[in-house]
């Protein structure tokens, strides 16, 4: 028997009893939805806090915090890397950078013409050629060639505040102009004057915007080369800072060589920590979360199976007659066990595909509603941009791979039935 005729022959009888393969392609279809929507949930879970981890450092890094302390003394927390140690963490097969920088115990009064910001906080001195390859990156200008230019962060001109009218920020933008930052020491126990010093430098760069909505970047950014200036004014335990760094961060060319540089740092004994071996621990949690999910969406699918069993057993009892006479025809076991398993495998395509489309809807609006009602019933109107649902190519196969299966598998035993069927008996049937 061709292919042909089989498709025509299944054609006919689907069209028999059109509202029972209906009700049974909708079963497969909630089922596929279901299994599909549920799994989702741990692939939207899993892709928002990995771009919740991500968003506070780039996948490449790896962040050194100090010596293992093997020694009985505490350890006061105190950090400082030498240029030996520096040059060490370079010759780490495949890094491509290492960052480092410093921050030294100064306030700071940033003014550009009758606008003025005041902080605690002193620049973040660094070696700026590292940090071309580092997490820095721009919207726009460049990266600081000479001591008198500098970094500042997206949101450093909204910082800077009229004299007299705090209400009122600066709208500009504050690329190429020079700003005026005041230096001081912190007051003494003793209460005596602190010293000041006047620097003076250039944007010439502006860093990309933050991630989250609510992070809010004024920093600014100089070049190490200054710490020598600022010598005069920096405390005791600070004064080595101009041939040392406080923070040193490495960065991997590729991803996949991050852990291996971690575990390389490690060795040398220094504590490390990389985002990709924080995902390492996310993904192999969520691993066990979506097969779970999957497990018990397939059971939705599985009670669909018991409605296409029930369905294909109906169609051979209803067809006996013509299974005897395709029998006495010459029609082979495996052609008659192939026409009742093209029409499981019918129910199981299109119920997957209609299910599909319906999990991408359902998808579609949770991520969309449901934000939206969280953000009304917070206090803030901070939107959230929390993923509910995610669904890729991966878990759409496994779907259909799930379901089809199991539509093919449900046809299998009517199908063998309708083979076993005896020719003189379906041929005597209804005379």
């Amino acid at each position: 028997m061709k292919w042909k005729d089989k498709y025509r022959f299944v054609k006919q009888n689907m069209k028999r009893n059109k509202s029972r393969l209906f009700m049974t392609i909708l079963a497969t279809a909630m089922g596929c939805c279901f299994l599909v929507v549920l799994a989702s949930i741990g692939f939207g879970f899993q892709k928002s806090i990995t771009e919740e981890i991500t968003s506070f450092g780039k996948i490449t890094e790896v962040s050194i915090y100090g010596k293992t302390n093997t020694s009985a003394e505490p350890d006061n927390g105190f950090s400082l890397y030498s240029m030996e140690e520096v040059k060490q963490f370079e010759g780490i097969p495949h890094v491509a950078s290492v960052v480092r920088q410093n921050m030294v115990s100064l306030s700071a009064r940033y003014t550009y013409d009758d606008y003025a910001r005041e902080t605690d906080y002193s620049p973040v001195f660094t070696v700026m050629e590292a940090e071309k390859h580092g997490k820095l990156e721009l919207s726009e200008g460049r990266f600081p060639l000479a001591p008198n230019e500098m970094l500042v962060g997206y949101d450093f001109a909204e910082s800077l505040l009229q004299a007299g009218k705090p209400d009122k920020p600066y709208s500009a933008s504050v690329l190429n102009k020079e700003i005026s930052m005041m230096l001081t020491q912190p007051v003494d126990a003793e209460g005596n004057k602190p010293a000041s010093m006047e620097l003076k430098a250039t944007v010439v760069g502006i860093l990309k915007e933050p991630a989250k909505n609510w992070l809010q970047d004024a920093s600014v950014i100089m070049d190490q080369r200054n710490i020598i200036t600022l010598q005069p004014l920096l405390a005791l335990e600070e004064q080595s800072l101009v041939d040392h760094y406080q923070n040193v961060l490495v960065y991997a060319d590729d991803m996949q060589h991050v852990s291996g540089i971690a575990k390389t740092i490690k060795e040398a004994g220094y504590n490390a920590y990389s985002v990709a071996s924080e995902l390492t621990k996310v993904d192999s949690v969520f691993l066990f979360v979506k097969l779970g999910l999957l497990f018990v969406g397939a059971i939705a699918v599985l009670i669909a199976a018991i409605g296409i069993y029930n369905t294909m057993t109906m169609a051979v009892t209803e067809r006996t007659q013509d299974i005897g006479i395709m029998k006495a025809i010459g029609a082979s076991p495996s052609s008659i066990r192939s026409i009742f398993l093209i029409e499981s495998s019918f129910i199981g395509i299109v119920g997957t595909l209609i299910g599909t489309i319906v999990a991408f809807g359902v998808s579609l609006a949770a991520n969309r509603l449901i934000p939206i009602i969280l953000s009304k019933q917070n206090e803030s109107n901070e939107p959230m941009n929390f993923v509910f649902s995610d669904i890729p190519f991966s878990l759409i196969g496994v779907s259909a791979a799930i379901s089809i299966g199991i539509a093919i598998l449900s046809g299998m035993r009517p199908a063998r039935r309708a083979t076993e069927v005896d020719v003189l008996k379906a041929l005597r049937r209804d005379l």
